[in-house]
């Protein structure tokens, strides 16, 4: 990670969500910004707007940056937005820098669902390990796997990319690699598929970090077009040991258009 780029992401992030949201705009993005977050308005005067209507509607409105990962002129930020009265948002933020300034964003926000389906918290868990290069040394194979099983409905290879005790923090999933499977099972008798398509991704140490888009074939009513931003903790033999992740629903295509 560029330790450089690090203090120039927490600093303007910090200080976007704060009384500061201006300077903080005017101060680290270049003249040529590009917004990829659709609740801001893929510009600079909607991400202000956005922002400000949010700190201001919630007195007790702060964020709490709990992982930071970086790769290259890449910073990623999982975020826990909390907006008082037990109210709290999971957030996703991917950022691209050039120079000393931020040039492009990615965003997914959700809700932090307190009726969990397993023990653990949204944003506790391991803190990336950058002593060793594990997501470095596999990230192709275990990219590959995943879409073998999403998309070719392959379930064996899941597996094989992660271990049977596989630590969940979203809300919606249960411990253990049988809940995904399972799931997925279910679809596929179905004659349903959810495909997913890899947009970017980074890694860090033992970390990786998926930015995807999940589908489903044929359209499913009840399963949205979902931006996603996936973190996986891999151990040294390449498989997902603990996951993490943001999930948003794509409103329409018109905006799905400009989302990535």
């Amino acid at each position: 990670m560029n330790p450089q780029y690090r203090r120039i992401v927490e600093v303007y992030y910090l200080s976007l969500y704060s009384t500061r949201c201006d300077e903080a705009i005017s101060n680290y993005l270049t003249s040529d910004y590009v917004e990829h977050q659709y609740t801001a308005g893929f510009s600079c005067a909607g991400l202000a707007k956005y922002v400000k209507q949010r700190v201001q509607a919630h007195p007790d409105h702060h964020v709490v940056i709990h992982h930071i990962l970086g790769e290259a002129d890449f910073i990623f930020l999982f975020v826990e937005e909390k907006l008082g009265n037990n109210h709290d948002v999971a957030r996703a933020e991917l950022f691209r820098l050039r120079g000393d300034r931020i040039a492009e964003h990615w965003g997914s926000h959700v809700i932090d669902e307190k009726n969990r389906k397993n023990v653990n918290g949204t944003f506790d868990g391991a803190q990336v390990n950058r002593n060793v290069e594990y997501a470095k040394q596999y990230v192709e194979r275990f990219e590959a796997l995943d879409l073998k099983g999403f998309n070719e409905q392959q379930l064996e290879a899941f597996f094989e990319s992660r271990t049977l005790e596989y630590k969940q923090h979203s809300p919606k999933g249960a411990d253990g690699l049988n809940g995904l499977v399972d799931l997925l099972a279910n679809m596929k008798e179905s004659s349903i598929k959810m495909t997913m398509q890899s947009k970017r991704v980074l890694v860090d140490g033992d970390f990786i970090m998926c930015h995807r888009l999940y589908d489903t074939e044929p359209k499913h009513p009840l399963v949205n077009r979902i931006n996603t931003f996936d973190m996986f903790r891999i151990n040294a033999d390449g498989k997902a040991v603990e996951h993490w992740d943001v999930m948003e629903d794509v409103p329409s295509d018109e905006l799905l258009a400009k989302m990535y």
